[in-house]
């Protein structure tokens, strides 16, 4: 069973008793998700029971849980068994929507301009979100400008996305290329969701 601390006002209808859930922590072989269910909503807790005793992360660990399409961060606080208590998140709010802040890494990507055939960049992944990206690389030899479309992939991640600010770096040939996402297919959706997750968890590579 996990539980939740809560930090603020929150629906509890939305995670009532019986509703699932995926948690992903970190355990000492790295990032797990568990199909958990909620046993019970407390008025700072929520309660969750994650079915398999088995490598529950650890207390005072960070972990994610993801509900209705949503990813939110939280912490271990403790378990036992298959139960187990996290934090409750403090973006989750009846009117919240900001399912897109950005988690720092160094992860390798790849971009290019799309539909002019040229050549794919190497680039890292300064910070990473459900809705986009802050890219470092070189400067590409067509240039790149705001609104521009690129196709970028992350690890299993293949998508377009659309540039959306051009910064320099204090190396004039690097540039930092903030990104928004377009719409991706279901296995790319799922790869990034467990990878948001798992950077959450302090695991840092590509899901």
């Amino acid at each position: 069973m996990v539980v939740l601390r809560a930090q603020d006002a929150f629906v509890t209808a939305a995670l009532a008793a019986g509703t699932e859930l995926t948690l992903i922590g970190a355990t000492r072989t790295g990032a797990r998700r568990y199909r958990a269910v909620v046993s019970d909503v407390l008025q700072d807790r929520i309660v969750l029971d994650a079915g398999d005793p088995v490598d529950l992360p650890a207390s005072g660990s960070c972990a994610s849980f993801l509900h209705d399409g949503k990813l939110f961060a939280c912490e271990i606080v403790a378990g036992g068994g298959s139960q187990l208590t996290i934090s409750r998140p403090d973006d989750v709010d009846a009117d919240d929507r900001r399912v897109t802040r950005r988690i720092a890494t160094s992860l390798p990507a790849s971009l290019r301009r799309s539909n002019l055939g040229g050549p794919v960049q190497a680039a890292y992944v300064v910070d990473l979100s459900l809705g986009g990206a802050k890219l470092l690389t070189e400067e590409l030899e067509d240039g790149l400008g705001v609104d521009h479309e690129v196709e970028v992939r992350m690890g299993a991640i293949a998508t377009t996305a659309w540039v959306r600010h051009v910064e320099r770096h204090a190396n004039p040939k690097l540039r930092y290329v903030g990104i928004e996402f377009g719409p991706m297919g279901e296995a790319a959706r799922r790869h990034l969701l467990e990878t948001v997750g798992s950077l959450r968890a302090g695991m840092h590579r590509w899901r």
